[in-house]
């Protein structure tokens, strides 16, 4: 009896070894759709910016990001009465349109959101030092036909104008709306 316990357990810890890499492997080259799948089926997105998803065109890539215009935000507290139980303060930014971005590297969420205000046929926020002599801002582009997108960083020179950029490409999907929405506790 000892020797087939033995023999049994011999078998597992193999299998247990060979099996082991292998998930450690598969889990290496998730991609930012895996991510993002693996976020909606433990229980949804948290919350405000939920309106787009966006996907780098670069396979590699491990993150997304999702955005929403602070319209429909306000448009939807406007319908629920929510709106007018905002501090005043609250209620003049809500009147003002911009984008709320929140990026999901390797499904982690970041920390807060970046707004961004509207800037012609794009969306920038406001400028800020990379280090310090080096100033910088965000700008996002959409193709609002096919939602083919371009978020870039922009390095400025010291009187803000335009010097160079790092930019990613990727492409959009409207989130459907039986995406479940992940309330904080």
């Amino acid at each position: 009896m000892n020797r087939i316990l033995g023999f049994k357990s011999l078998l597992f810890a193999v299998v247990l070894s060979l099996i082991l890499p292998l998930h450690a492997q598969n889990r290496a080259n998730l991609t930012a759709r895996d991510y993002f799948n693996e976020l909606i089926a433990s229980g949804g997105l948290d919350g405000i910016s939920k309106s787009h998803v966006c996907f780098q065109d670069d396979p590699k890539a491990d993150g997304f990001f999702l955005f929403g215009e602070s319209q429909y935000v306000r448009d939807r507290m406007l319908a629920n009465g929510t709106f007018s139980k905002l501090p005043k303060a609250s209620q003049e930014l809500m009147k003002k349109d911009f984008l709320m971005v929140r990026g999901y590297p390797k499904g982690i969420p970041w920390t807060g959101e970046e707004f961004l205000e509207k800037d012609e046929a794009s969306w920038v926020s406001d400028p800020r030092l990379l280090d310090n002599n080096t100033p910088v801002r965000i700008r996002f582009s959409v193709n609002s036909q096919t939602l083919r997108y371009k978020y870039a960083v922009e390095l400025l020179n010291d009187d803000s104008t335009y010097r160079s950029e790092v930019a990613s490409f990727g492409q959009c999907e409207e989130l459907p709306g039986e995406v479940p929405e992940h309330v904080a506790d």
